[in-house]
């Protein structure tokens, strides 16, 4: 059965913040409609010209979200309680998906940027294959 979408599912999914199966439905959706696919491209640029707002720009530059560094701090138990309860709310009660896939992604590879198991992979492959710096002229 197909879903009519509103403007605001529509806007919703631009911004990565639809629920998954509604997301998965509209895809479907969008691939056999080109007016679906008019309308949600009118929709974007439409709010990019009449949207100039602090708000907006703030949802689009995703930028309450967290760095990955700070994501593999969380991951590794690093962080205090105050800042581990707001990634918690973040992805849990927010429910941004990028960061979800984020977290998800370093709780699955267990390779976190500031791992220690990373580090020492990186200095083995490049062990000798770096040459020495030069030693200062002496006068």
């Amino acid at each position: 059965m197909s879903q009519t979408f509103t403007d605001e599912e529509l806007m919703a999914y631009a911004d990565e913040r639809l629920p998954v199966d509604q997301a998965a439905e509209l895809e479907r959706l969008l691939r056999s409609s080109t007016d679906l696919v008019q309308r949600l491209a009118e929709l974007v640029q439409s709010r990019e010209s009449l949207d100039p707002s602090l708000g907006a720009m703030w949802r689009r530059g995703r930028w309450s979200c967290p760095p990955r560094a700070v994501w593999s701090a969380f991951v590794d138990g690093r962080l205090g309680d105050g800042l581990s309860q707001h990634l918690r709310f973040h992805v849990e009660v927010i429910g941004c998906r990028v960061c979800a896939a984020n977290l998800a992604d370093l709780q699955q590879s267990g390779d976190h940027p500031d791992s220690e198991g990373r580090v020492r992979k990186i200095f083995q492959s490049s062990a000798g294959r770096l040459a020495a710096p030069p030693s200062p002229a002496r006068e």
